[in-house]
C-alpha cells in the first residue's frame, strides 16, 4: 500500500540527510566536474544508498519487531541524530563552504577504473553513510507499520536520486556556481532547517509506554 504522507516524510528525511557535503558527494561532484559518465555517477550514488537503506530497514525491522520499547528507542535515536545533523549543517552554513571540501582542485587525477573503485569505497565503507542510511533511515523505516515501509523506502531512495542528479547535472552546467562557498552555505542552512523541523515532528509524536 502506497502512503503519500509516509512517502513525503521519507523524501524530506532523505533530502535532509543526503544534501550534505560528505565524502561521497564531494567525490561525485569532483568526478562530474572532470567529465566522468553521468550514468555511472548516478548509478553508484543512488544504488549504494538504496542498498544500504534496504539493508537497514530489513535488518532493523527484524530486530525491532519483537519489542515496542526498542522501536521507540530507535525513533528517539533517529531524532537525536537528526538534531545533530541540523546543528552540524547550521555550523557549516555559518563557518564553512566549498573551500573546506577541497573543491578548488578538480583535476582529473584518477583513471576511470580508479574513479569507480574510489566511489564504491566511499559509498559502502564510509561510516557516515552507514549511520545515515542504515541507522537513521533504516531505523525510522523499521519502526513504521509493515504496510508503510515501502513508501518510506521509495521516498528516501527518490531523495538520493534527485540529489545526485542535481549534483551531477549542476556540476556540468554551472561549475562555478556549484563550487562557490555561498552555494553550499545556503544548502547547509536549508538542510539545518529541514532536519530540525523533521526531528521536532517525529519527536513530538513519540509515545513510549514503559
Amino acid at each position: 500500500m502506497f502512503d503519500t504522507a509516509t512517502f513525503a516524510q521519507g523524501l524530506v528525511l532523505g533530502l535532509g540527510l543526503f544534501i550534505c557535503p560528505g565524502p561521497k558527494d564531494v567525490l561525485i561532484l569532483k568526478q562530474a566536474l572532470v567529465g566522468r559518465p553521468a550514468l555511472e555517477l548516478l548509478a553508484v550514488g543512488t544504488l549504494s544508498d538504496a542498498t544500504l537503506i534496504l539493508f537497514g530497514t530489513a535488518g532493523a525491522a527484524a530486530a525491532l519487531s519483537q519489542s515496542a520499547h526498542l522501536q521507540c528507542l530507535a525513533l528517539a535515536l533517529g531524532v537525536v541524530l537528526m538534531l545533530w545533523h541540523s546543528a552540524q549543517s547550521a555550523w557549516r552554513a555559518l563557518c564553512h563552504g566549498a573551500d573546506e571540501m577541497g573543491l578548488a582542485s578538480v583535476a582529473p587525477t584518477m583513471t576511470p577504473g580508479q574513479s569507480l573503485r574510489a566511489l564504491l569505497v566511499v559509498s559502502f565503507f564510509n561510516p557516515v553513510a552507514w549511520l545515515d542510511t542504515v541507522l537513521v533511515i533504516g531505523g525510522i523505516g523499521a519502526a513504521l507499520p509493515p504496510a508503510l515501509r515501502a513508501s518510506h523506502i521509495a521516498g528516501t531512495v527518490l531523495a538520493s536520486l534527485l540529489w545526485f542528479t542535481a549534483l551531477v547535472t549542476g556540476a556540468r552546467r554551472a561549475a562555478r556556481w556549484m563550487t562557490h562557498p555561498k552555494t553550499w552555505r545556503v544548502l547547509e542552512a536549508l538542510v539545518a532547517l529541514a532536519m530540525l523541523g523533521l526531528a521536532l515532528q517525529i519527536g513530538l509524536g513519540l509515545d513510549c509506554s514503559w
